[in-house]
């Protein structure tokens, strides 16, 4: 086993094409405008059994004020999920082989992070990435999280019927107005709709919406943005990554005005719908580690879906966590809706 950098596109993308834990994320160029936009340097790592590659692990890197920091994803840039992707064949392998594999594959990454040493370690692993024992035995920190899955699979008329009578009231409401979804390619709409979200709650938005433009414009089949129109009025907006999985990734804001009150279940029926329409599987529709947001979006009857944060952090580590906890995070709001 042998861990090192990957320098060609071509072997990376085609890695992340072929296997179904990857997500847009993951792809190269999004991975360079991550880096970019966010200041963290990449680490694109891959992890080899003789000439056979395990698993890439993209890592991002900087030192702030003395303090090493290694993440995947970075802070403040809006992505909800990174950390390593194993080959297409793992889920197929025997168990015993599995264990075998990661149990290496997490050594190698474990021997190279020692080598940076970090004071800050944090990895946000995605979602159906469930053996995270050999980092345990590792002595990381593990945090549970969780997701909410629609399963596409059904007709959508079954998919209809999951519904809570509530949800399929107000779906109802939403049609009663008229409004359309409609595609859109300036994402400043969605940032300002929720740069003003946001300051009614007195935080600062942190995705720039220069990022999000270029991100759009590299993955135009894959980010697709939506503004919903009252008549000429937009009321709402939402990007959404369609890429192994439909993925509502950012927006959907609530509009202060009563009238608007039902747009939002409405929004996420149509985009059920469009994901569908795409062949895809799963739409994913998050929020479900606040209990604050769990009774609205548990009405679409999704299945609840494990994720890990996986982290170490050193005594200088935990007093930059604290001074970020209280001081930074306090102004500054990720996108994702969490």
């Amino acid at each position: 086993m042998a861990i090192c950098y990957i320098t060609s596109q071509i072997q990376w993308d085609s890695f992340i094409d072929n296997s179904p834990h990857g997500l847009l994320y993951h792809k190269w160029d999004f991975l360079k405008l991550t880096e970019k936009y966010t200041g963290y340097e990449l680490l694109p790592y891959g992890i080899y059994k003789g000439e056979r590659l395990l698993c890439v692990f993209p890592l991002f890197y900087k030192r702030i004020a003395g303090v090493k920091l290694l993440f995947s994803p970075p802070p403040q840039a809006g992505i909800p999920y990174l950390g390593p992707v194993v080959e297409k064949d793992f889920e197929s392998m025997k168990q015993d082989k599995k264990e075998s594999y990661l149990n290496l594959i997490v050594q190698e990454i474990d021997n190279e992070i020692n080598k940076i040493a970090p004071n800050y370690f944090s990895v946000v692993l995605v979602p159906g990435f469930l053996d995270i024992r050999p980092f345990q035995w590792l002595n990381y920190q593990v945090n549970p999280k969780y997701t909410y899955m629609i399963n596409l699979k059904p007709e959508l008329k079954g998919i209809w019927e999951g519904f809570s009578s509530l949800c399929r009231h107000n779906i109802r409401k939403g049609e009663d107005l008229k409004c359309r979804l409609v595609k859109c390619d300036d994402s400043s709409i969605l940032t300002d709709l929720l740069t003003e979200r946001y300051n009614e709650q007195g935080l600062n938005h942190a995705v720039d919406p220069v990022f999000l433009n270029e991100a759009i414009n590299t993955y135009p089949k894959n980010l697709i943005l939506d503004c919903l129109y009252d008549n000429d009025e937009i009321i709402g907006s939402t990007l959404n990554q369609a890429y192994n999985r439909y993925l509502g990734w950012m927006g959907l804001p609530k509009s202060q005005d009563s009238k608007y009150k039902n747009v939002n279940e409405f929004m996420i029926w149509q985009l059920i719908q469009e994901a569908k329409s795409l062949g895809f599987e799963k739409f994913e529709i998050s929020g479900a580690n606040k209990q604050s947001l769990c009774s609205y979006r548990s009405k679409f009857n999704p299945q609840l879906e494990l994720y890990f944060i996986i982290s170490k952090k050193d005594i200088l580590g935990k007093l930059a966590e604290t001074f970020y906890l209280n001081f930074v995070k306090k102004k500054l709001s990720i996108a994702h809706r969490e």
